[in-house]
């Protein structure tokens, strides 16, 4: 079981990060306006962000599976109110098949306090520093700061991830604070698991997929 988590939960958060995207943040003009819901992996799956957040389509990957959601104040020309909890949040989902949260979560929560699986944390080869890690239901959420830096251009280093399944993927979303207006520590827990919610909510089947 520790080596299949090992290899589905690296390969989605590498898939992530090799996408080579610019993503929002500071010292970057968005490019349109953000979206409430965006489709994935040509519509198998949807994302949508907790209330006051949009997606950058300009800064996603739908075909990879990869969204990115900001304020959408941030996003939008015409401005507009932040939400209370201000931060960046990223979405990986997995092939068919990765699923592994439902089955393993006791596993990956002992994993990521240990070495063996604290790589599947960090941005780098500086190592991160993991503070709580919490199973709850279905998910596992873990907080830590990455030793190689800020994960984003104007973001801090530290970094609240969750992995939960949906469907039969499993699904990584990370929550990151700007530098200029950092989130508490609970301000950051609270926000992934509204992040955590929105794409369970957005994935339910509708009466016309019966």
């Amino acid at each position: 079981m520790r080596k299949t988590i090992l290899a589905l939960a690296g390969l989605t958060w590498l898939s992530a990060c090799d996408l080579g995207i610019t993503l929002p943040g500071f010292g970057r003009d968005m490019t349109g306006d953000g979206i409430r819901t965006l489709a994935l992996l040509d519509g198998a799956v949807r994302v949508r962000g907790p209330d006051g957040y949009c997606v950058d389509p300009s800064a996603s990957a739908a075909s990879s599976g990869f969204a990115i959601m900001a304020g959408c104040a941030v996003l939008s020309k015409r401005g507009g109110t932040m939400p209370d909890r201000a931060g960046l949040i990223t979405v990986q989902f997995g092939a068919p098949g990765s699923a592994l949260v439902g089955a393993g979560a006791a596993d990956l929560a002992d994993m990521l306090r240990e070495d063996s699986g604290q790589g599947l944390l960090s941005s780098g080869e500086a190592g991160v520093e993991v503070g709580e890690v919490e199973v709850d239901g279905t998910r596992v959420m873990v907080r830590f700061e990455d030793h190689a830096g800020a994960p984003v251009p104007g973001t801090t280093p530290k970094v609240w991830r969750g992995f939960t399944d949906i469907e039969d993927r499993l699904v990584t979303v990370s929550v990151l604070a700007y530098d200029r207006d950092p989130l508490t520590t609970e301000a950051g827990r609270t926000l992934l698991e509204a992040a955590l919610r929105a794409l369970k909510d957005v994935n339910q089947p509708t009466p016309s997929d019966a």
